[in-house]
């Protein structure tokens, strides 16, 4: 059960890297016959551009990420595989909207960086449940997991991971519990974040469920920002409808969002769309879009049709308790908590 585990966690992990390559160079690396592991960060890779002359530190310094590892080891010696990657910059895209795979100019509301692309390193020293990471300009409340990689190359992610502090030339994160992939019937392990365990920044990011007013404003959305895939909102609301939920919170949202694996909510208030992690529900970034001017739908752009409250439910006592004569832009606004 333990082997069925690590395979369906590592095909999540491989779906949001490969599904993150389409706009990145890519190129692998490998050393085999080393000693010692600490030897492998300066002794130059064979292969791809490192072609006997680049170290794992000199792919680095040029701009290379490491997207996944593999190590086998043979007769007391290890084997290093590394497939790196490398953004190949902003992707232009309709309304004079750029989604940033490397930012030039901040856009976020905390001026730190966005990017939905994986950004994958190993950790250093944990204390208190936080590491630091040679890597700035992150933004509060971005997200990660951890992956521990055991011999014969099998994986198991082992915890979230948040950044909690960024200057420019390094971050803090802090790990708190994966229960992304849940499942009653398959037993979790209760590993947790150490050093040398690979740290996955943007896990899922590409992955996203979109609330938008109109229809219009939903199909401008995905056209404008392609490199996402975007759950239908029907979904979504063919839930809230079972629930018997037409007035959906953010604890609603987040849960949804996290139980469908996804890594990013977009929502669209007034002529912004706001992009957000969905396990921290922090605002990553914020774009100017324009769409066509309609009436906008409770709770959100969706074909599913009559989404009524149950009489059960007690929603006298919920944070919307009084305000659910709000509008379309006031609601969400209240859930973002901007105005």
């Amino acid at each position: 059960m333990t082997k069925i585990f690590n395979k369906l966690l590592l095909a999540g992990v491989s779906t949001c890297l490969l599904s993150n390559l389409a706009f990145a160079q890519e190129t692998t690396c490998y050393k085999n016959g080393i000693e010692k592991p600490s030897l492998i960060e300066n002794v130059a890779l064979d292969g791809g551009i490192c072609n006997s002359k680049l170290s794992l530190n000199d792919m680095k310094n040029s701009g290379w990420d490491v997207l996944d590892i593999k190590i086998n080891s043979a007769q007391n010696k290890f084997n290093y595989t590394y497939l790196f990657t490398k953004s190949t910059g902003n992707q232009k895209v309709d309304n004079n909207i750029i989604l940033k795979t490397s930012i030039d100019e901040p856009v976020t509301q905390n001026n730190k960086e966005f990017s939905i692309k994986p950004m994958g390193l190993k950790l250093g020293k944990i204390e208190n449940n936080k590491s630091v990471i040679p890597m700035g300009n992150l933004i509060i409340g971005q997200t990660g997991i951890v992956i521990h990689i055991f011999e014969k190359d099998r994986r198991l992610i082992v915890s979230n991971a948040k950044v909690v502090s960024s200057d420019s030339n390094s971050s803090v994160v802090e790990f708190f519990e994966f229960n992304d992939l849940k499942q009653e019937a398959i037993p979790t392990s209760n590993r947790v974040a150490v050093t040398n365990d690979i740290l996955i920044l943007n896990y899922m990011y590409n992955s996203s469920l979109l609330i938008a007013p109109t229809l219009d404003a939903f199909q401008n959305v995905r056209e404008n920002f392609k490199l996402n895939n975007f759950i239908h909102s029907d979904i979504f609301a063919a839930k809230l409808k079972v629930d018997h939920n037409p007035y959906p919170t953010k604890e609603d949202i987040q849960k949804f969002a996290i139980e469908q694996n996804l890594g990013t909510i977009f929502m669209v208030i007034e002529n912004k769309v706001f992009v957000i992690d969905a396990k921290t529900f922090t605002i990553l970034a914020s774009y100017a879009i324009n769409y066509e001017n309609a009436t906008a739908t409770m709770p959100f752009y969706t074909r599913v049709e009559e989404i009524e409250e149950s009489i059960f439910n007690l929603s006298y006592f919920d944070f919307f308790s009084g305000k659910k004569s709000l509008s379309y832009n006031d609601y969400y606004k209240k859930i973002l908590g901007i105005k």
